[in-house]
């Protein structure tokens, strides 16, 4: 892919001042955007005359093979420790792999979408082939579009996550809006399952998983951030809390940022894949 009027090539020493991972920058009248090679993780999103939407650590390192600490890491094959080997990486494989750019393209509104997909040929981290695309949607919101093919000979357990950061001005206000009635399990006390009445609040550590989980939710700040989705049924609310952010190096004292609100397929939504078996899912946020 060659750079056009919208979108150029550019690295995190130029962007961050740490140098290590290639990005794309892509900028219009609609938005600007940052989105790493490595992962196919977009790691900020500005629509005009908003506010920004995602969180990037100001302590974020730039290393290849390991996540960038904000923006919207993508987890997948599974999410979270594998539960048959919690030995493996965390939050599966992709996020830590460069990604390739197939194709971007302007729409006649302004829109840009750019089309990323990784190949994974089966290994003793995960023995199953699979291919995936993620297409980035660019405009007034940020959009995701997830394609994934169990490429195997056998059928295959896949789980996943947009692990989305969001900016806020400080965790101890924000109010998730839109999960009240759910069940959910609470990391937190060995996954033990618990329901959420009213608005969801983050005091100290949550990690909780919504499994079933309504479409749409609204995280309420001053400039209130949307999100919905198709074919996500899992919802993933996290902040790691002042105590365990002092243990992070990539976090620390900035933990009061960012909430996350993730959504996915994961644990009792997992996607069963039969050989050869295609699965889509998609996400749009917005504030």
């Amino acid at each position: 892919m060659v750079a056009t009027n919208y979108l150029s090539y550019t690295d995190s020493g130029a962007v961050y001042g740490k140098p290590g991972l290639d990005l794309l920058l892509v900028e219009t009248a609609l938005c600007r955007a940052v989105i790493a090679v490595q992962g196919a993780q977009v790691l900020e999103f500005t629509a005009r005359d908003r506010a920004p939407l995602l969180w990037v650590s100001p302590a974020a390192q730039f290393v290849p093979g390991r996540a960038v600490r904000g923006g919207v890491p993508v987890c997948l094959p599974w999410f979270g420790e594998n539960r048959a080997d919690p030995t493996k990486p965390k939050h599966g494989l992709v996020r830590g792999q460069d990604w390739t750019l197939e194709s971007s393209e302007q729409h006649a509104d302004g829109r840009v979408s750019l089309r990323l997909s990784f190949s994974h040929p089966g290994d003793e981290v995960f023995a199953p082939s699979f291919q995936c695309s993620l297409t980035i949607g660019l405009g007034a919101e940020l959009a995701f579009d997830l394609e994934l093919t169990n490429t195997a000979d056998v059928a295959a357990e896949y789980s996943w996550a947009l692990h989305s950061y969001f900016a806020v001005d400080s965790v101890n206000a924000v109010q998730v809006q839109g999960l009240s009635g759910v069940d959910y399990l609470d990391k937190t006390t060995g996954f033990s399952r618990d329901r959420l009445e009213g608005n969801l609040h983050f005091s100290g550590e949550v990690d909780r998983v919504f499994e079933q989980a309504p479409a749409a939710q609204t995280i309420l700040t001053p400039h209130p951030i949307h999100t919905r989705s198709e074919n996500c049924h899992t919802v993933i609310t996290w902040n790691p809390g002042a105590e365990l952010a002092s243990t992070m190096a990539d976090v620390g004292s900035y933990y009061a940022g960012f909430v996350c609100v993730e959504h996915g397929n994961a644990f009792a939504d997992s996607w069963q894949l039969a050989a050869g078996e295609t699965a889509g899912a998609r996400l749009a946020l917005s504030r």
